[in-house]
């Protein structure tokens, strides 16, 4: 049975902890969460079908070509929930 994955969620996760600490934003799990689900909602979902293996090789695709807007969302993200915190 073949399975699909929105492969945009690794990929903002992955971008996520690579730049979390010049984000300027408080890094606790919540707050994590929050940034990432607000960049997820302005990004298109890149969803592949796959089989095994497949899903890792077309994340590296789309990773350098969505890398500028993973991050201009990540850093408006980031505004919102520093100037509203749940935490």
């Amino acid at each position: 049975m073949p399975q699909y994955k929105n492969v945009m969620e690794n990929l903002v996760e992955e971008e996520y902890s690579r730049v979390a600490s010049t984000l300027g934003c408080c890094t606790c799990n919540k707050c994590r969460c929050d940034v990432i689900a607000y960049a997820l909602n302005m990004l298109p979902p890149k969803y592949v079908a796959t089989n095994r293996g497949e899903v890792y090789s077309k994340t590296f695709i789309l990773r350098n070509q969505h890398r500028t807007d993973i991050m201009a969302a990540l850093a408006k993200a980031a505004a919102v929930v520093r100037e509203q915190p749940r935490h």
